[in-house]
């Protein structure tokens, strides 16, 4: 007999016997199931025998040596494990125990809970570990979907804190860990807060009246909001408003919300057509009381655009207000090319100003309260005014045009105001771009005062820089000393940031400089020298001109003055201090004329300083 044939023998009878054994009434797949539905082995698998379990090993495993017997019974569970199977949650003043079992077939066990599904009641469930090392939570929807809702720590245990509706039912999933942590028992309670004395979707907004006088509103447990209607006319703005921090957004007819709405203390709007409106109050996470109004704003007083614009007259303030944060406040005036005109708004950084031109381009944005500008062309020019984010848009302002007239002084040295030594000159810098120029001739050796009230900021310049031009501001603010080598024409150059800014310019003659700053001005000197001499600028230097001999040491003394001297070729010689007869001395290397440069020991302080030196032969 082939090997195929004796190993082939035995299992036909196998199957057959298989065959048999069922067909004469043995244990189904199905009572299997049923039987062994709470029963783990050890090993190999559990079988219904005479409507009993028992474990039977596998061949394998016998050959393995493996014991299979039953391990362990289910416990039976208290709590469902999905929302078909859910516990309904009442509502109990006291805790009630739950109990999670240990891992069954490697399948952690959680409790399911059904929350009632009430219209318009909030639900406090609170949870609390028992004998679990820590207890988990989550809230589902019908799908078992997560639903992100409120929650806290509180003495009781985790809070959570939302509302169950017929349209929204929620379902809270209870777990703990997979280790030795993960079975043991905790407590639960749920609470009702009550029913919401405001509908909580625009479907059951509460109705209100324009105008309302102010009105309490409560939001009886976390995450509800409160909504409200009411119906505006054509061309009339309103506002509703809250006293304290709490979240209104506004919605339209359909129950949309308006876009840039979200998240304001106060909404408001303006429409041309009779309209239908739902606000919505919501605080999130916490209980919270305020009181709340509606206010009527009127009708819309001003244009909302070019057709129509209010006209401004100079000087005198046109008193305005934004009917809602959409609403634009449009005005118009007249301008002549080359005239500068400022356009304020007062309080001022509560809304945006535009300036444009008949074409509707803007020239000029700012929301800080004034814009300045000179007209480019004689013509029609436009003003508006739009609510800016979080600021009080609903109060009365005043919007005000004045003319400043032209540009009174160049803004470069080619254009600058030409003026004499010793005139007061007037002006007005129109914006943060405009420049005043002013200039002026100076003499060589000149020390002037140059005053420029209030405190404006000031440069200056020359032609070329062959020439040292020197400005020292002195301990008076807005008063500068200088002086400069040559004679030239000096231009000053004016500008603020805090435009308009009227100032006032003087330059004063005030001295003539001592000696001169530079080797080409350098005053002649012969030994023995005692000088004495005046800084008239902190950073004024005075430069002395002496014929020295070879190799000669010579005895130098200064009051008030640094001093500093250089040989025939510029090389700095130093002045050394000799400790036995308490004298600075310097010695030459090379015969000829020798520079000597005296500056001020505080180059910073912008005061007169008188010096004395002496340089001479021991």
């Amino acid at each position: 007999m082939s090997p195929f044939r004796s190993s082939f023998v035995p299992r036909l009878f196998t199957l057959v016997a298989v065959v048999l054994l069922g067909a004469c009434g043995g244990p189904s797949a199905e009572e299997d199931a049923r039987v062994c539905a709470e029963v783990e082995c050890t090993a190999g698998r559990c079988v219904a025998e005479n409507g009993a379990p028992m474990c039977r090993c596998s061949a394998f495993e016998e050959a393995a040596g493996l014991t299979c017997a039953i391990a362990a019974f289910r416990p039976s569970d208290d709590h469902g494990d999905t929302v078909e199977t859910a516990t309904a949650l009442t509502l109990t003043a006291d805790f009630q125990e739950g109990d999670i079992h240990p891992l069954f077939r490697n399948k952690v066990d959680h409790d399911v809970f059904a929350v009632p599904p009430l219209a318009g009641h909030g639900f406090r469930f609170t949870v609390r570990p028992g004998t679990l090392t820590a207890v988990s939570w989550q809230v589902m929807d019908a799908q078992e979907r997560r639903v992100n809702v409120s929650s806290y720590r509180a003495p009781d245990g985790e809070v959570l804190e939302f509302v169950s509706t017929p349209e929204a039912p929620r379902f809270i999933k209870v777990s703990a860990g997979t280790g030795r942590e993960g079975a043991g028992t905790y407590t639960y309670r749920l609470e009702d807060l009550g029913k919401d004395s405001h509908g909580d979707t625009p479907a059951t907004a509460t109705p209100l009246e324009v105008p309302s006088a102010p009105f309490p509103v409560a939001l009886e447990f976390a995450e509800d909001s409160d909504f409200f209607t009411f119906r505006t006319e054509p061309g009339r703005g309103f506002r509703f408003s809250c006293d304290s921090d709490v979240s209104v957004t506004l919605r339209d007819s359909a129950g949309a919300p308006v876009q840039g709405t979200e998240g304001r203390t106060s909404v408001g709007r303006l429409s041309q057509e009779a309209s239908t409106w739902y606000v919505r109050v919501y605080k999130g996470s916490r209980v919270f009381s305020t009181q709340c109004q509606l206010d009527d704003l009127g009708p819309d007083e001003h244009a909302d655009g070019m057709p129509g614009a209010t006209p401004l007259p100079l000087g005198v303030p046109v008193t305005a207000r934004l009917q809602g944060s959409n609403d634009v406040d449009v005005f118009s005036f007249e301008a002549t090319q080359g005239h500068v005109y400022t356009v304020g708004d007062a309080p001022a950084r509560e809304r945006i100003i535009q300036l444009t031109d008949a074409a509707g381009t803007v020239l000029s944005e700012t929301a800080w309260g004034r814009i300045v500008h000179e007209a480019a062309s004689t013509g029609r020019y436009f003003v508006f005014a739009h609510a800016l984010k979080d600021a009080p848009w609903w109060s009365d302002f005043q919007v005000e045009l004045k003319d400043l007239g032209p540009d009174d002084h160049g803004d470069t040295p080619e254009t600058a105001t030409r003026v004499e030594v010793g005139q007061s000159v007037e002006g007005l810098i129109h914006s943060s771009n405009d420049l005043d120029a002013i200039a002026l001739q100076l003499d060589a050796d000149g020390v002037y005062q140059v005053t420029c009230t209030p405190d404006c900021s000031l440069r200056a310049s020359a032609p070329g820089s062959t020439f040292p031009f020197r400005m020292h501001a002195t301990s008076s603010k807005g008063v500068w000393k200088a002086h400069l080598l040559a004679s030239t024409l000096v231009t000053f150059i004016i500008d603020s940031r805090s435009a308009p800014y009227a100032f006032t310019f003087r330059v004063e003659r005030v001295g003539t400089d001592d000696h001169g700053d530079d080797a080409a001005h350098a005053t002649p000197v012969t030994l023995p020298v005692s000088l004495e001499g005046v800084f008239e600028l902190g950073s004024d230097l005075d430069e002395l001109a002496v014929t020295l001999e070879e190799e000669t040491t010579y005895i130098v003394t200064s009051s008030e003055a640094t001093v500093q001297l250089f040989d025939t070729g510029g090389v700095n010689m130093p002045v050394v201090y000799d400790a036995v007869t308490r004298t600075r001395r310097v010695t030459t290397n090379a015969p000829g004329r020798h520079r000597v440069v005296l500056s001020s020991p505080d180059p910073l302080v912008g005061i007169t300083r008188s010096w004395r030196f002496t340089l001479n032969v021991p």
